[in-house]
Order: structure tokens, then sequence, then C-alpha cells
């Protein structure tokens, strides 16, 4: 009978400790969680628009968000924020103008609307909106106003 050497076994050891680690991180959840809610702008709701996610304060991962339609938006747990994080929100919508533009895609082509951003910067680029994410499903709500308070 052979008996293993010290370094034979200590490569076993290390080869059963990675299999254990890599079995145990397998099939879990990632640690990102859903997130949903309403958004308003002078108590109507934003027909159109986008909602970004943004880690902040040591938080770690890529931004998220998702489109807002008829008010409300979604982002799904396998692309939401990660569990216990804070998040900088910015919120952007569009709006026509009764304006057009030439048409830029076809010189020769018909004109297209005009559109502009209508919700403050305080809401976006210069968003002070915060929310902190936690377990399981989060609900998060944003009533805009055009004074921007």
């Amino acid at each position: 009978m052979r008996v293993p050497s010290s370094r034979t076994a200590n490569t076993h050891w290390l080869f059963v400790a990675v299999l254990l680690v890599c079995a145990a991180g397998c099939g879990r959840n990632t640690g990102t969680v859903s997130i949903g809610g309403a958004v308003s702008y002078d108590g109507q709701p934003v027909a159109s628009g986008t909602i970004i996610f943004m880690p902040v304060e040591g938080t770690q991962g890529p931004s998220t968000g998702s489109a807002i339609e008829a008010g409300r938006y979604q982002v799904p747990a396998q692309k939401g924020p990660l569990a216990g994080g804070r998040y900088k929100v910015e919120i952007t919508a569009l709006q026509k103008t009764g304006k057009t533009v030439p048409n830029m895609f076809d010189p020769n082509g018909q004109p297209l609307e005009a559109v502009e951003q209508f919700v403050p910067e305080c809401y976006n680029a210069r968003s002070k909106l915060m929310v902190t994410v936690t377990a399981g499903a989060n609900k998060a709500d944003f009533s805009l106003r055009s004074s921007g308070e």
C-alpha cells in the first residue's frame, strides 16, 4: 500500500475545497432583487420615460433601470439592483413640443415632431432622489413636481 505524499494530500484537499465552494455558489441568487412602482408628474402618471438606479456610497454592481409606461415601471430581479444597496435614482421623460424639426435621417423626408425633456434636472442630471433596496420585492413610487420640490 502506497502512502500519499504530503503534497498529494494537500492537492486533494485543495481540490475538494474548490469543489465545495463552487457547489455552494451554483444556482444561488446573485443578490439582485426586483423593484417597481409608480411615477407621476404634477399628479399625473408619466406616460413614457426611463428610470435608472445608479449605485452610490460603496454599493457594488452596475446601474440598472427600466422604461416607464403609463406611469409604471418594473425592474425584474434577474437584472435588478443588489439587496442592501443604496441607489441614486434618475428619471427622464420627453414630451412633444408642437413644433417640427428637419428630418436628420432623411433630408428629403417629412419633418419630425420635436420633443423635449420636461422633467426638471433635480430628478435626473442633478438628481437627489435616493432609494435603499431591501431583500425581496421592492416598491418605490416617485411623485415629481414641476417646481422641483
